[in-house]
């Protein structure tokens, strides 16, 4: 069964992206063909975002498709890292990045003895 997309936080991040451009929704729904209601619901998350809609809002705003996708399963893990996980590790002082290492090596060694036990059987 594939993982559930979460249109709320796609939405979101729209709505982020949006603002840093200036646009209204009505200016970002005449850019991309749909009125300043369908857009309004498709950042609450009320109305589930087409691809081809997506693909549209992506280009008018100059954001690869996997910005919009970081909060889903389907994000690719190098965007994950370069976006979210980077800017929040600047903003660590040096005692915390060690702590940081040392959870996701932690984290690591347990992935890997967990991947070691499924293949035994």
């Amino acid at each position: 069964m594939l993982p559930e997309i979460d249109y709320i936080k796609i939405g979101q991040r729209i709505k982020t992206a949006r603002l840093e451009k200036g646009l209204s929704q009505a200016d970002l729904g005449a850019l991309v063909g749909c009125s300043n209601n369908h857009m309004s619901h498709i950042e609450i998350g009320q109305t589930k975002v087409s691809l081809s809609m997506l693909l549209k809002i992506s280009n008018v705003l100059e954001k690869n498709l996997d910005f919009f996708l970081l909060d889903t399963p389907y994000a690719k893990s190098d965007e994950l890292i370069n976006t979210e996980i980077a800017n929040k590790l600047k903003k660590c002082t040096p005692t915390t990045l060690i702590t940081i290492r040392k959870i996701i090596d932690a984290l690591l060694e347990q992935q890997d003895m967990e991947c070691a036990n499924q293949h035994k059987y």
